[in-house]
């Protein structure tokens, strides 16, 4: 497992989103849950190949005054109805 500093993080984080045109549409952000401990951010796109399928990254941010002291990076890749599942659960 590679493990990168919070400078780095920080910076893929807030990189601007470089997708093939025929996605570039799908591409959206939100922050799902904030308080004043931690944040969760939800970014998502779909994927070129295979059909379906979307890209989904987690930031999950622990904040400290304000700022972020901690951060990781979650990468998964989803179809629909198993992006649904996960909306109703992190919702429940």
């Amino acid at each position: 497992m590679l493990w990168a500093n919070i400078e780095h993080l920080k910076q893929l984080k807030e990189m601007k989103m470089e997708l093939h045109e025929s996605v570039k549409d799908t591409y959206t952000e939100q922050v799902i849950k904030e308080h004043k401990g931690f944040r969760l951010t939800l970014r998502r796109h779909k994927v070129l190949n295979p059909k379906g399928l979307f890209s989904i990254d987690m930031f999950q941010e622990s904040l400290k005054d304000g700022e972020v002291t901690d951060s990781q990076v979650y990468n998964f890749f989803m179809t629909r109805d198993e992006m649904a599942t996960l909306a109703s659960a992190l919702t429940a």
